[in-house]
Parts: C-alpha cells; structure tokens; sequence
C-alpha cells in the first residue's frame, strides 16, 4: 500500500507538470490581444453608428465567451487528469483485493504441510515395517506394530483433515477475491460509455477549432484592412462556433464527472 501511495504521489507530481502546456485549442488559436483590440477599435471607428455598436456588442460577447470556455476548459483539464490519476490507482487497488488474505491462508496451508510432514514421513515408515513384519509372523511384534499404527493413523487422519480445511479456505478466499474483483471491473466498465463520448464530443470539438482557425484568421484579415462589414460577419461566425464548442466541451465536463462518480462508486465498493 506504502508503494502505491508513492506511485500516487508521483503521478500526480508527473500530471501536475503536465497541466501548463495543455492549453485549449480554441484559447490558443482567438487571442484577443491589446493589438487586435486596438486594430479592432480602428474598423470600428469607420463604421456608422448602428454598425458601431453592433460591431462592439459582438466583440464583447466574443469575449464573454472566450472568457467562460477558458474557465470550463480549465476544469476538464483538471478533471481528466485527476481521473486519469485515480483510474491507476483504483486499477491498481481492485487487482490487490484480498491478496493479504489469500497470502495468509497460503502460508497457513504450507506452513501446516510442512509441519505434518515428519508425522507422514513416520507413519509411512511404520506402515512399511508392518507389511514387512506380516511376512515375519511374528504375532507379538505384528500385535505392537498394529497398535503404533492404529494410533498414528488417528494423528495422521486428524493432520490430513487439517491440511484439506486450510486449502479449502483458501481456495473459498481465492473464489471469493475473484468475484470481487469481477465485480469492481463490471462497476468501472460503466465508465467506457463515457470515454466513448469524450472522444466523440472531442471529435467535433477538433472539427469547430478548424472552423474556428479560418475565421479567426478571416476577422484579422478584415479589421487589417478596416473593413467593419466583413469584421461583424467573421465575429458573428466566431461566437456561432465559439457557442457550439462550449455546448461540446459542456457535455464533456458533465461525462469527465461521470467518470468521476464511477471510480467513487468503485473505491466505496471494495472499500479503499
């Protein structure tokens, strides 16, 4: 337990190292810099009035929703790699379920056997020395050798059933971990449908950041030339996909914690 509470830790070490550089794609590719505000600002100041302040209230929408898909993007990070963490060590739980107690019962029957051994090892010795000493007829020696042996047979039975009780617990233990075990991995599959839709919800997020790269670019291009027209139709088509992405990456965040609920529901299961 000692080492997988140090695996743990440095996994987490490793994850936590892993988080920075991990930025989201649709916050890498719109940056709304003080340069792009200004340029902005500048198409804007040639438009009309109406045009004005439409091009404004887009701009600022466009960063609400920048602002919010950082936010959210930053929790599925976390998130993930906090299930992705728990996942190992879960996994690594569910395969020690009971290895003490089986362990220990193991030990108990090996230690039983070698303990009777010497009591076998005699009382074949004397069973020998009986089927001899039949051939000798010699009813005195026959009479004492019988008895010895009717008397170790007794201890001999009694080890024996001793032996056969210890290895029947521990095969019932072996049974018992392997239904555990089947059972904590049945509870945990019920994740993949999850991870399923991640994939898939990433999928389309992939697809909209694509989208998103060329109208990103379609916007610098019109306020470079100042054209406000063409600037309100790009950051129309931006908070459009920046919208679609957030209803992605929101059904991602509510399935990352479904896989959360899973591997709780697991942990309680087999008491870790």
């Amino acid at each position: 337990m000692l080492k997988l509470k140090r695996f743990a830790g440095l996994w987490l070490t490793l994850v936590i190292t892993t988080l920075a550089p991990a930025h989201a794609f649709a916050a890498s590719i719109v940056q709304l810099t003080p340069s792009i505000k200004a340029s902005f600002d500048e198409t804007a100041g040639t438009a009309d009035s109406s045009t004005k302040s439409k091009l404004a209230n887009l701009y600022s929408e466009l960063a609400m929703l920048q602002t919010q898909l950082d936010s959210r993007e930053e929790r599925i990070r976390v998130l993930h790699y906090k299930n992705e963490q728990m996942l190992t060590v879960i996994r690594q739980q569910i395969r020690e379920i009971d290895t003490n107690v089986v362990s220990s019962l193991e030990a108990q029957t090996k230690s039983s056997q070698e303990r009777y051994q010497p009591l076998f090892d005699q009382y074949s010795s004397l069973t020998r020395r009986i089927s001899i000493a039949k051939n000798l007829k010699d009813k005195n020696l026959n009479a004492v050798l019988k008895a010895q042996g009717d008397a170790m047979k007794v201890l001999v039975q009694l080890a024996r059933q001793d032996i056969r009780d210890k290895q029947a617990k521990s095969k019932a233990a072996k049974e018992t971990r392997s239904l555990k075990i089947a059972a904590a991995r049945k509870t945990l599959s019920n994740i993949e449908s999850s991870q399923t839709g991640i994939k898939s919800e990433k999928s389309v997020v992939t697809a909209l950041n694509k989208r998103l790269s060329a109208d990103w670019t379609s916007f610098k291009s019109s306020i470079r030339k100042q054209n406000p027209v063409t600037a309100s139709q790009s950051l129309s088509s931006l908070i459009s996909i920046f919208r679609q992405i957030a209803a992605s990456e929101q059904k991602i965040e509510e399935l990352e914690q479904r896989v959360s609920s899973v591997i709780e529901k697991t942990r309680v299961q087999i008491g870790a």
